[in-house]
């Protein structure tokens, strides 16, 4: 049997939930240097957001980033020479005014050996990025609480605070990443970003259903936490979330190293990188964040926490094959319960005991014969008779006993003539 069909089946399990506490702190360390490494240094926002002019220039000689930044002077702030074929030259500055711009140009047509026809410019603003960052961030308000309210509807509002947890987590993940990786923050980072919401919704979504169905048949009288059906749900969904992830991976990693290295297509470095970093932390979270922190939630409800007190209690008092069976105090249990409807012989009655036989008296006549005896039983032996009737036994002929001493109520022998 394969590993995910016993994980499915609990015949092998890994504690995810009852370890929430390393992997909680894991995910602290991580936001925390992600949340100072957007201050220090600080995201690296491309043209796009804080506007400038981008010169493009293909030369006809030799040319290096040192005469590059020479000719253009200390307004170039971003200098990169191709080495694909035909060679180019790209070079970013801050937003100038138009004499500058023709200052740069004719200084970059000359270095490159080329008409000043032959250098590209192109110049945005800053409003424009303003305004695509403006537009993003509605547009990721608006997506968190359809979110919300559609977790919340399908399962309950728990999951769906768990859900935008583990989202927010994937999110400054990945832009602490870029913020350390000082990658270019682009319309395609944007992009990214948005799309990578929507895998790490997918595997959280997925697990909660798993969840949900584990849990919903709990009851006071259950011998599992819910804390324990969230883990197995977890076992459970965790090959296919990692199947799903891997399948979505792969490409964006050959998307990240084949397309912006190899073939030197460095538009799409920005969006391949946003995308990895985010399925990877949303494959993270939906198993290591997100049920063990619905887990901690519902347990603080009453209902699951006197559950699972009950559980623990039954665990520390072992199974119940193992108890012993409870005794009344005071009270002994006999070590072998008698036959019923009748007692021991030690236990029986004086009354009630077989009377042995007598030698015969030589001064009674050889005819006389015994017709009967009733013996005097006391009260408490009455009412210690056992309910089923016996059988009347044969009773030997017995001769006249000697009196003992005893008065007894009425004669305990008769004659028979």
């Amino acid at each position: 049997m394969s590993l995910a069909s016993r994980m499915y089946h609990g015949e092998t399990s890994f504690d995810f939930v009852g370890r929430r506490r390393l992997w909680f702190t894991i995910s602290g360390l991580l936001v925390l240097i992600s949340l100072v490494s957007l201050v220090v240094p600080g995201l690296n926002f491309g043209i796009d957001f804080k506007g400038g002019a981008v010169f493009r220039v293909q030369p006809t000689t030799t040319v290096t980033e040192a005469r590059v930044r020479a000719a253009v002077g200390p307004v170039a702030e971003v200098v990169q020479v191709t080495e694909n074929n035909p060679v180019q030259v790209i070079v970013q500055t801050e937003e100038l005014p138009p004499a500058e711009v023709t200052r740069i140009r004719t200084g970059l047509a000359k270095l490159a050996g080329v008409e000043l026809n032959d250098v590209s410019t192109e110049t945005i603003g800053s409003k424009w990025g303003s305004t695509v960052s403006r537009k993003a961030f509605i547009a990721l308000l608006v997506f968190l609480v359809v979110i919300v309210i559609y977790v919340s509807l399908r399962m309950e509002f728990k999951m769906a605070v768990a859900a935008l947890v583990a989202l927010l987590h994937d999110l400054i993940i990945t832009a602490g990443i870029f913020a350390l990786s000082r990658f270019e923050v682009t319309p395609a980072t944007v992009i990214a970003l948005l799309t990578i919401l929507g895998y790490s919704l997918y595997d959280t979504v997925v697990v909660f259903d798993k969840v949900r169905e584990n849990t919903s048949s709990l009851s006071a009288m259950s011998r599992t936490t819910y804390s324990q059906a969230t883990n197995l749900a977890v076992n459970q969904t965790m090959m296919r979330s990692l199947n799903t992830s891997l399948a979505s991976l792969l490409p964006i990693l050959g998307l990240l190293v084949v397309g912006s290295y190899l073939l030197g297509a460095e538009t799409l470095k920005d969006l391949a990188l946003a995308l990895f970093v985010g399925v990877a932390a949303g494959a993270y979270s939906s198993i290591f964040i997100a049920p063990p922190l619905v887990a901690m939630w519902k347990e603080k409800e009453p209902r699951y926490a006197q559950l699972r007190a009950r559980v623990e209690r039954l665990a520390a008092q072992g199974s119940g094959a193992e108890r012993p069976e409870r005794q009344r105090p005071g009270r002994a249990e006999p070590a072998e319960r008698p036959v019923r409807g009748r007692r021991p012989a030690a236990q029986r009655p004086a009354a009630t005991r077989a009377e042995p036989e007598l030698a015969p008296d030589p001064e009674l006549a050889p005819d006389e014969e015994l017709e009967d005896e009733v013996a005097e039983t006391e009260p408490a032996a009455v009412a210690q008779a056992p309910a089923r009737p016996q059988p009347p036994k044969s009773r030997p002929t017995q001769q006249r006993r000697k009196p003992s001493g005893r008065q007894q109520s009425r004669p305990a022998k008769r004659r028979r003539r």
